[in-house]
């Protein structure tokens, strides 16, 4: 695995701080053994050395025999022994460092506590060799739900996710405790992050039917303070026991003005589902009747996605050398901001408005300034990543878009903000200039309607206050996945 595969290192402090949070240090005086099992650069086994020293504590042989580290990457593991030696003038034995890809290779160790951060990277951006050694543990450990859909790149699950799930089966002892800085999306993430949420792990490389229960008592998340610095991703730090099943409500701290403030953390409906953060358990009590009258083709939708293509696809201003009747009216903040129905930019759809099917060439030839136009763009085109789009762009059909079927052209949507925000506006959006409205990537969701009325009744029903208070419940606020379909879906309930 390249080194720079979701490594996110955590600083020292904030190393220690972890430690003196869990109390971990005095655990390992009182004789636990103890495990980073992706060690990293050993900020964690160094945080305890400082505060060793810091305490007066002598480093023992006998206290770094329960100090362990696991590491795939064998230069960080070099210079951690080389800065324990600088800083503390101690060799650090060489029989408690291990360089191993903790996932793919067996460990015979077994430990009291298991501390550390481990990689953050969502399993379709990892290489393709890496990828595809790493799908039967996504399988075994039930993290996607067959073999198609991870050959497809469908998962969005987190290497974080597998890591975890590997360790807690086998390297904990009996009734053991594993301290962590991860992600949040392993929490709240929708259908990616499920298969995490069975809270059961294999405990053994080779038994595929060996299973262990494992549970989540306590988390932190952190809201204003950088951990991470240059991080985009909302984390969090949790508490995981072994062999207990998973029950709720949890205890779940959110940071406030410098404090931590107490909430209850529970599944929002069934016990595999993304958690549900109130204040007061009280809150679950309030009238949640969302029943929504839809078809099988209303189920929400996210925009048009060019796959990086904006540049090719997305316009300021209508191209007059194109022809009109492949341009579309784009989705943009300003509607919502300014209240208004103009366009602020367009996107071009070589597409069939009937069958949501893209042109074939001989049909793009027939408008010359669209072929001269695409053909220009042809090899970035080509060149753009992804499972889905590729399959396309190999059978011939290089000017896809993701996010385009017989919906998108509807003649009405129900449309809102889904990305980075923490209020919920459906809004009605009909045509310009007999054109249909679209909606831009992740940044926008909505509901195809075939008449205005269907359309007004539907964004009526969405305006029920409860829905953004849930949303809000659901942690996405001001957070990528706000208010996507998947959790529209989820919220509704369709008939």
């Amino acid at each position: 695995m390249k080194k720079q595969i979701g490594q996110v290192f955590t600083p020292l402090k904030w190393a220690e701080w972890l430690i003196n949070k869990w109390n971990i240090f005095d655990a390992w005086l009182d004789g636990a053994r103890i495990c980073d099992p992706t060690a990293g650069q050993g900020a964690f086994p160094l945080a305890m050395l400082h505060i060793a020293r810091q305490k007066g504590v002598p480093m023992t042989a006998e206290r770094l025999s329960r100090l362990t580290l696991i590491e795939i990457v064998p230069s960080y593991l070099e210079q951690f022994r080389e800065n324990v030696t600088r800083e503390f003038g101690v060799d650090f034995p060489t029989s408690q460092i291990f360089c191993q890809d903790v996932i793919t290779e067996g460990h015979e160790g077994k430990y009291d506590i298991l501390v550390g951060n481990p990689p953050w990277a969502n399993f379709g951006d990892l290489p393709t060799a890496y990828k595809a050694r790493l799908k039967p543990f996504f399988l075994d450990e039930g993290l996607v739900p067959d073999r198609q859909k991870t050959l497809l790149g469908s998962s969005r699950t987190d290497i974080a996710a597998l890591v975890l799930k590997v360790v807690l089966g086998r390297l904990l002892r009996k009734n053991g405790i594993g301290y962590f800085y991860l992600p949040s999306s392993l929490f709240f993430g929708d259908g990616a992050h499920s298969g995490f949420r069975n809270y059961r792990a294999k405990d053994s490389l080779n038994d595929v039917d060996a299973h262990r229960d494992f549970a989540i008592d306590t988390v932190y998340e952190f809201t204003s303070t950088k951990v991470f610095e240059g991080v985009g991703t909302s984390y969090c730090c949790a508490r995981f026991r072994g062999d207990k099943p998973q029950e709720f409500p949890i205890s779940y701290f959110r940071e406030l003005n410098g404090e931590w403030i107490e909430h209850k953390a529970l599944p929002f409906k069934n016990p595999t589902d993304p958690w549900r953060i109130v204040k007061d358990i009280d809150e679950l009590n309030m009238n949640m009747n969302l029943e929504i009258g839809l078809s099988p083709e209303q189920k929400p939708r996210q925009g048009v996605n060019t796959c990086g293509a904006n540049h090719v696809f997305i316009f300021d201003h209508k191209p007059a050398h194109l022809p009109d009747q492949f341009l579309y009216p784009l989705a943009t903040k300003e509607i919502w901001r300014q209240n208004t129905l103009l366009p602020h930019k367009w996107i071009l759809l070589p597409y069939h408005q009937q069958t949501g099917k893209p042109l074939t060439w001989d049909e793009i030839r027939q408008w010359e300034t669209l072929k001269a136009y695409l053909q220009n763009a042809q090899e970035g085109l080509k060149s753009r990543k992804g499972t889905l789009l590729r399959s396309a762009i190999n059978r011939g059909n290089w000017w896809t878009l993701l996010g385009v079927g017989s919906y998108a052209f509807a003649p009405f949507k129900v449309i809102w903000q889904a990305y980075g925000k923490s209020d919920f506006t459906p809004i009605v959006l009909g045509k310009v200039d007999g054109q249909m409205w679209q909606g831009n990537q992740a940044m926008h969701a909505f509901i195809p309607c075939w008449s205005e009325c269907e359309a007004q009744r539907i964004r009526a029903a969405l305006e029920k206050p409860e829905i953004p208070i849930l949303l809000k419940q659901l942690n996405g606020a001001g957070k990528c996945n706000w208010a996507q379909p998947g959790k529209i879906k989820k919220i509704l309930e369709f008939n």
